[in-house]
């Protein structure tokens, strides 16, 4: 789309919307005679169309069809006149709407001759008959056919209805009597040419009838289409039509013989024929030519020689040779002619394109003037206005319209300024709150200049921009907000709650909001919010004398008009409804009316929706029952409208309708409903069907949503129907019964004895035929063009599948479909993907999806811009949870095949560890804080506000929340136990919820105590508990010492439990016999509920001015235990429940930090005790303390619960904005959970869920599994600083720092286990088969560990290493020490072989174990192996020096150096030769410790200069300098010199996320310098190796490690790490092995004098 009419667009100047943007098809008009060309119009249907309309759809992304207006109507209707009208409508709308090609005519030797005319005018028709009598021709056939209508303008006689004189001329049952009625109509029809031939001829002569007038009477449906088509049109027009001219030379040689020899008397028949074919001849011999001459119109002409005896196979060819015309001149037609339309609109553009097309509609459908147009002038027009203009107005009322109207008027009304326009039509289809401020603040700041909105998942962030952009407007760029139909908006994020919308306005913005007056109670919402009366405006009924006038105009628009006593019966039903629809409807009514018409009361419908039955019903007896019937569903049910052809193509896979068209001979193999049969019916639905344009298409649409209520009440009432009916319509859009698979035809009984196809077909098997559907891949591609989305089926599938309860298949094939996730993408379609995920995550697949919508999310700003980067953002972010969702398997497999094909870098293991969250908003916070959080053990968590609200949060509610007191009842408190909730009132009132219906049961009755009670009023409750029995109920209250048991199903008094002190708490026993009251003063009660509450025993403890915070009872072990409010647990022994016995007491009464938050795992017999300044975790079972955790630094603890299977910690600490996650085994800090909010008010969890809710009300939710995988992702705590790999590949060892050495599994990703120290390891080496690692301790301490078993084979003490070599074969070690004797010694018996003296700076070993070459002063030494002595020496001229080394691992003989004078050169060691290839520029001298060469000495990376580095080609001497998009941190050239791999910092730009802020790792071809992989690391890096086998191992700073290859195909490194997924359920809780070095050196190495000389 051009920028300027995108401005324009995005302005709100709905006139500059493109035409070539909104047409979406190519539609052609297929001009022929009905008799003519029959063989070629079925072969150019089932095997041309077919093939163009694939080539349109997979290269310009439009439909395409060709309409034979006759096919499919009955051969003796084609020649009336009504029919030739349709046709012409056809044509007409071709010419206009069609993207491309409108029209092909087929022209032979055949021509119908003209038809009877519909409509005479009176004086015409009267000089007609008065001629007849002159010339004394009997007119009584002409009487009898043709009426006087008085209601046409001007009075004419029309044509009667063939069912009105010929009642069974349509007859389905009486097969004769209809024969005898179609063989009267033909002699009629026949008598009746002949009298108008003759007479309206004479009439012209005596110029009683003007030639234009009597044009009529004589010509051809065929030169009537011809001249409307191609006569007096742009040459634009004629460039888009196609004209086939087929001769049969002895065809016309007999007709010019026949015409020779023609009698005085001729036949009639024989006289009309010819008479016909004269004027197809001139159109053919003179027209067509004549228009050719003056135009580029493209005339194919062919002839046959036809001769008596081969006419049936020269056809045949014939028909061959004009489908293979046919299909290349189309082609290159459309090549010429036709825009691609498969570039999508961003999604903005998308958004704001489509509101406009509906305003356009709808403000098209403005019929009445209404007076309050004049009041949103005046309220536009004002300078400053506080609140918005609500129009308000019941059903069918016109807010729609009339709001449209207003909308284009405004840059009229505004023409001193610049105003913007935003309109949102809102629907259910049309997304929720979050995507409507989205959409709304993008277009703001686009129009003010303002920063690109980001696509936000905070609602309540969202609801803020939308303010700050109402506030950028001004005087002269004010703004002019409409929103209609608010009422209508999703319920999700409480939209009809209108919290989202501002209190006051600034001075220039202008808001209009419609809504419906009692609908969801959004207009008392508005009233709340917006007090002042004067800017609400209510639209009721119309005045009846201006519908009266609407009518009236609209049957002038059709030259009709009503009689004076039909319009009394008109004036009547006006009274009962003034409705514009229902004048639309009364004028699709009355239009039919002649002036001879019955017209009772009865004729007209009382309302809107009788109006529309019987509207239906018309059409219904003039289409057919069943053509309307699934036409009008099918158009329903869809999600955001249907498409003509899409309409088409479902039609013809249902069987009962199908079964029309089907011949009465052979069954065929290929049928589809006709498209002139269908059009026929959507013209008589215009004006309440239009086409609005979605996404590049013309999908058909409602214009009022009264339509699809009566449509569901009469067609789709049944929930099988409707359900069978989306089965239908995914089946399609799926692409079933697409590429020629026949769909069976089931036949009835019925239908084999009404036709004859049953006599061929008496075969058991079903019959199958080839519906001709459309292919429909998630993604169109072809050769010459990019693949783009098939945007129909990712809007319309989806919802199909739901709608027909498939949602395992609607999940596994599209939701988790790779395929699907790209056509949304390239779709521009991300925030409605992210929206369809957490939607169905509701339904069914609820991890896997809202992890996908949460991957989604967090890559929105990359994938957004850069599509293609899907693969390597789910590879990163995926993987780490593949684990706990093994159902995306298939997905990664996808990803993976998919990834190769763009990139050759993937992902083996992602250490990215963002465990993906749900955020909602309890928007009603914005009016009142929340005063109580309630955690339920249904999973539901209870919220109470300060106005007394209640609402309910759930995982799989939609929108997340509920309201429950909608009555008004204002609460004071509220508490929960099991699947109950009781509820307080501030009017004193007790209320019990069961939460699994949910539903209030009863109140609770309860009496005030006598002996404790002195007050009127009840305390606050305190706290609830049930039975397990679920039968009674126990409530206590604060600072009260006794309990009230009630009835649970009754809500009746029980009884009363006395206590000693104020009750705390309360714990029942199983058999809900016992009851245990925990009270102030460490004191516990126990009573027996079965004798009437007696009381058992009383138990307490020494502690003083401390309460008994949660009681615990375990029923096996006979045990109780209390935790105290300072932590402190009493054990007792209740064997014997009347005398319990101290058990155990685990008091300090120096601790007096309090407890927060309790909970205990009775399965893992595990306490969990959060204080607040650090967590106690106690075995309950041995009451050991098993842990504890101390708050970071100047932290103090607020909230902790353990994970499902107790083996993390999450805790909340105060004030903190995330969540910290410890795994209990080992006490590390693993992860942390991003709240985004600091101030947590509840912490919970059930199942599957954490949920934190915070006080601005935020609910933060987790999957608990996702967590838990997180968690296990393996790392050592502190940043790797290098990692060892083999050559083999099957582990690989990380280094940091510490006094351990961690062995890492390469298929898992997993830490095996460790090599533990007794001091910091400084250096290591491990051999080439990975069998042997070699470390060294700070202190000097070397050891050799056995990889496998993990054996220390040997500790050697001696002086501290600098640096350890092992040798390619593995055999021997050089340790290398800066300050002392540098040794080469055999690693397995850790024998002395030699001592080197010098000590060698970035020393290696050459290939073949030979010589050990380094760096001494300013030299190259290579030293030999076995003897320790200097061999060969590398010196350099004055003022130089080696600055830089590497060995040739293919010619273990040669070095290639650089000297500081920039000069590179090649050391044969052994022959001791000096080749120098190059010299090098001054700017590639600087970090040259990047310096690596293939081992063919062919590329070499010299060095890296911020963000560039510089290759060398040794070959031919070119240096090339590799720019990245950041400064490079590492960078490795692979051994053999084909790729060149780094990690640089990701690009500057605005956005903040990890994939934009963090390092990028990249892989060149270095032969063509072309980058073929990069992976988004979203973490810091901190070392890189890659290995021989191209697998690149990245550690990070958190101690994570990353692996990744270079692969072109899923090879076996891929494998099998996919592999392992699902397999690893042992390893998830798996320790790892500790492998200890021996306490104390078994060898000392000690440094004699000689050796020093």
């Amino acid at each position: 789309m051009d920028n300027s009419i995108r401005k324009a667009l995005l302005n709100g100047d709905f006139s500059r919307i493109p035409s070539e943007i909104i047409k979406s098809c190519i539609k052609i008009f297929l001009c022929v005679d009905p008799q003519d060309s029959e063989s070629g119009r079925k072969a150019l249907k089932e095997t041309v169309y077919p093939k163009i309309r694939e080539y349109c759809r997979s290269n310009y992304g439009l439909e395409f069809k060709v309409i034979d207006g006759y096919e499919g109507f009955d051969p003796d209707d084609v020649l009336d006149c009504k029919f030739r009208q349709f046709r012409l409508k056809l044509l007409e709308d071709c010419i206009q709407n069609s993207a491309g090609p409108c029209f092909v005519a087929l022209i032979g030797e055949q021509s119908s001759g003209p038809c009877l005319p519909q409509e005479i005018e009176v004086s015409e028709f009267e000089e007609i008959l008065q001629m007849s009598q002159q010339m004394r021709v009997s007119t009584r056939i002409l009487e009898r056919w043709y009426q006087r209508d008085e209601n046409a303008i001007p009075p004419a006689y029309f044509l009667r209805d063939k069912r009105d004189l010929l009642h069974n001329y349509y007859s389905q049952a009486d097969i004769k009597a209809r024969e005898v009625d179609r063989s009267e109509w033909q002699e009629a029809f026949q008598e009746m040419k002949m009298i108008f031939d003759a007479i309206v001829s004479r009439c012209i002569q005596k110029g009683k009838i003007t030639p234009e007038r009597g044009h009529k009477y004589f010509t051809s449906a065929l030169e009537d289409e011809l001249r409307f088509a191609l006569e007096n049109r742009p040459k634009g027009d004629l460039q888009r039509c196609l004209c086939y001219v087929h001769n049969i030379p002895i065809q016309s040689r007999h007709r010019e013989k026949m015409s020779q020899k023609l009698d005085p008397i001729p036949e009639f028949q024989k006289y009309h024929n010819l008479k016909s074919y004269n004027m197809m001849r001139r159109l053919r011999d003179e027209f067509l030519p004549s228009i050719v001459t003056s135009s580029q119109l493209r005339v194919y002409t062919s002839n046959s020689g036809v001769h008596q005896g081969n006419t049936k196979e020269s056809m045949q060819e014939h028909t061959k040779e004009l489908c293979n015309h046919f299909y290349y001149d189309m082609l290159s037609l459309i090549d010429t002619v036709v825009t691609r339309n498969t570039e999508h609109l961003d999604s903005l553009t998308e958004e704001v394109l489509q509101h406009a097309s509906l305003c356009n509609i709808y403000g098209g459908l403005y019929r009445i003037e209404c007076g309050e147009v004049e009041k949103v002038k005046n309220y536009i027009s004002q300078k400053e206005t506080k609140y918005p203009l609500i129009v308000s107005g019941g059903p069918c009322t016109g807010k729609t319209v009339f709001l449209a109207h207003c909308a284009k008027q405004v840059h009229t009304w505004l023409n001193g300024c610049d105003p913007v326009v935003a309109v949102r039509f809102l629907r259910r289809d049309t997304g929720n709150l979050k995507q409507l401020l989205s959409g709304i603040c993008q277009q703001l700041a686009v129009n003010y200049n303002y920063p690109s909105m980001a696509c936000s998942n905070d609602v309540g962030q969202l609801k803020e921009d939308f303010a700050n952009l109402l506030g950028a407007s001004s005087l002269q760029h004010p703004l002019v907000l409409i929103l209609d139909g608010v009422d209508q908006m999703a319920h999700t994020y409480e939209a009809q709650s209108m919290w989202w919308l501002p209190k006051t306005l600034p001075p220039s913005v202008k808001l209009l909001i419609s809504t419906a007056p009692k609908k969801s109670a959004v207009l008392q919402a508005l009233k709340t919010l917006y007090p002042d009366q004067s800017q609400f405006l209510e639209m009721g009924y119309k005045e009846r004398k201006d519908c009266s006038k609407m009518l009236t105009k609209l049957l002038l628009a059709s030259k009709r008009r009503i009689t004076s006593g039909q319009q009394i019966y008109v004036n009547e039903a006006l009274k009962g409804c003034t409705l514009p629809l229902y004048v639309e409807l009364l004028n699709r009514e009355v239009f039919h009316w002649h002036s001879q018409s019955d017209v009772t009361e009865e004729s007209l419908g009382k309302s809107v929706h009788e109006s529309i039955e019987r509207f239906l019903h018309h059409l219904e007896m003039k289409h057919g029952t069943k053509l309307v019937s699934k036409a009008v569903a099918y158009l329903t049910i869809a999600k955001s409208g249907i498409t003509e052809n899409e309409l088409v193509d479902i039609l013809s896979t249902d069987d009962h309708f199908l079964f029309r068209f089907l011949p009465n001979e052979d069954m065929p193999y290929k049928v589809r409903v006709p498209d002139s049969v269908v059009e026929n019916l959507l013209l008589d639905l215009k004006s309440f069907l239009v086409k609005r344009y979605l996404m590049g298409f013309q999908v058909l649409c409602w214009t009022n949503r009264h339509f699809p209520l009566v449509v569901y009440k009469l067609y789709l009432s049944g929930e099988e129907a409707r359900q069978e009916m989306h089965n239908v319509t995914s089946n399609y859009f799926s692409g079933r019964w697409a590429y020629g698979r026949a769909k069976p035809f089931v036949i009835s009984q019925d239908f084999f004895a009404q036709t004859k196809v049953a006599q061929a077909f008496r075969n058991p098997l079903p019959l199958k035929i080839d519906r001709q559907q459309p292919s429909q891949p998630w993604l169109f591609s072809s050769h010459c063009f990019a693949k783009f989305a098939n945007v129909r089926k990712i809007n319309e599938l989806p919802f199909h599948l739901k709608a027909s309860g498939r949602l395992d298949e609607v999940c596994r094939s599209t939701f988790m479909c790779l395929c699907f996730h790209q056509a949304m993408l390239k779709a521009g379609q991300l925030t409605n993907l992210i929206s369809e995920l957490e939607e169905t995550s509701l339904l069914a697949f609820g991890k896997e999806l809202r992890l996908l919508a949460s991957i989604f999310r967090s890559a929105a700003c990359l994938l957004q811009t850069s599509p293609a980067n899907l693969t390597a953002v789910i590879q990163t972010k995926l993987l780490p949870f593949l684990d706990i969702c093994p159902s995306l398997l298939n997905y990664v497999k996808q990803i993976y095949q998919e990834g190769l094909r763009n990139s050759a870098l993937a992902v083996l293991h992602s250490p990215v560890m963002n465990v993906p969250s749900t955020c909602t908003l309890l928007s009603a916070v914005e009016l009142s804080p929340i005063v109580a959080v309630i955690e339920t053990e249904y999973g539901k968590i209870i919220v109470i506000l300060e106005n007394g609200m209640l609402w309910t949060w759930g995982e799989n509610m939609s929108g997340g929340f509920k309201l429950m007191n909608s009555t008004g009842i204002k609460l004071s408190g509220a508490k929960s136990a099991g699947h109950f909730l009781l509820l307080s009132t501030e009017c004193n009132r007790l209320l019990l919820y069961n939460l699994s219906l949910p539903l209030l049961l009863c109140e609770v009755n309860v009496q005030r105590s006598v002996i404790h009670s002195t007050v009127e009023t009840l305390e606050q409750v305190k706290g609830f508990a049930i039975s397990s029995t679920s039968l009674y109920g126990f409530v206590w209250f604060e600072n009260m010492s006794y309990v009230w048991i009630f009835d649970l199903s009754t809500g009746s008094q029980l009884g009363q439990l006395n206590c000693q002190h104020v009750v705390m708490c309360l714990s029942c026993s199983s058999d809900c016999r016992y009851v245990f009251c925990g009270q102030q003063e460490s004191t516990v009660t126990i009573f027996d509920v079965h004798e009437g509450g007696q009381h058992i025993a009383t138990v307490t403890s020494d502690l003083k001015g401390t309460f008994i915070l949660s009681l615990f009872h375990s029923e096996p072990e006979m045990e109780m235990f209390w935790v105290d409010n300072f932590g402190n647990i009493i054990v007792w022994d209740i064997e014997t429940i009347s005398e319990p016995q101290l058990v155990k007491e685990f008091c300090n009464p120096e601790d007096l930090d309090e407890v927060m938050t309790i909970e205990c795992s009775a399965e893992k017999r595990i306490l969990l005790l959060c204080k607040r300044e650090h967590i106690v975790i106690w075995d309950t079972f041995s009451w050991m303390i098993m842990d504890q955790f101390k708050a970071p630094l100047n932290s103090l603890f607020s909230h902790a619960v353990l994970s499902r299977n107790c083996d993390i910690i999450i805790a909340a600490l105060e004030g903190c904005c995330f969540l910290l996650v410890w795994k209990r085994n080992t006490g590390q800090c693993v992860l942390t959970l991003n709240i985004g909010h600091n101030q947590i008010l509840k912490l919970a969890k059930n199942h599957t869920t954490l949920v934190a809710v915070t006080a601005n009300g935020f609910f933060t939710s987790w999957d608990l599994d996702l967590v838990l995988s997180a968690s296990l992702v393996s790392k050592t705590g502190l940043k790797i600083k290098e990692v060892l790999v083999t050559t083999q590949g099957e582990h690989f060892y990380t280094v940091d720092g510490t006094d351990m050495i961690f062995k890492w599994n390469t298929l898992t990703g997993r830490i095996e286990a460790y090599f533990e120290h007794e001091d910091l390891v400084d250096s290591s080496a491990l051999t080439m088969t990975g069998e042997y690692l070699v470390t060294s301790e700070i202190s000097g301490d070397i050891y050799v560990w056995n990889t496998e078993t993990g054996e220390n084979l040997h500790r050697i003490r001696c002086d501290h290493v600098s640096k350890l070599l092992i040798t390619p074969n593995s055999h021997f070690v050089v340790s290398l020490c800066e300050n002392n004797l540098s040794r080469v010694w055999n690693l397995t018996k850790a024998h002395i072989v030699c001592n080197i003296h010098p000590y060698l700076k970035n020393a290696v070993i050459t290939p073949e174990s030979t010589f050990v070459i380094g760096h001494h002063k300013r030299d190259l030494l290579a030293v030999s192996l076995w003897s320790g002595c200097i061999s060969k020496r590398f010196s350099c001229a004055s003022q130089s020096e080696v600055t830089a080394f590497q060995a040739l691992l293919d010619y273990p003989d040669y070095v290639v150096l650089i000297t500081s004078s920039g000069c590179l050169y090649t050391w044969n060691v052994v022959e001791e030769t000096i080749y120098q290839q190059v010299k090098l520029p001054e700017n590639c001298l600087s970090q040259l410790e990047a310096f690596q060469i293939s081992s063919n000495g062919r590329y070499a990376v010299i060095s890296v200069a911020s963000m560039t580095i510089n290759i060398l080609d040794t070959l031919n001497g070119s240096l090339f300098a590799l720019r990245a998009k950041g400064p490079v941190l590492y960078v490795t050239l692979t051994v053999d010199g084909s790729y060149v791999v780094f990690i640089c910092d990701a690009e500057q730009c605005s956005c903040s996320c990890d994939f934009h802020t963090k390092p990028v790792l990249n892989v060149v071809q270095v032969s063509d310098m072309e980058n073929i992989g990069q992976c988004y690391l979203c973490k810091e890096p901190s070392t890189m190796t890659v290995s021989d086998n191209l697998n690149v191992y990245v550690g990070f700073e958190d101690g994570s490690t990353g692996i990744y290859t270079v692969a072109t195909t899923v090879d076996g490194t891929i494998k099998s790490c996919l592999s392992q997924t699902g397999n690893s359920d042992s390893c998830l809780y798996s320790e790892h092995k500790q492998w200890l070095g021996k306490e104390s050196p078994n060898i000392t190495w000690r440094v004699s004098s000689t050796e020093l000389l």
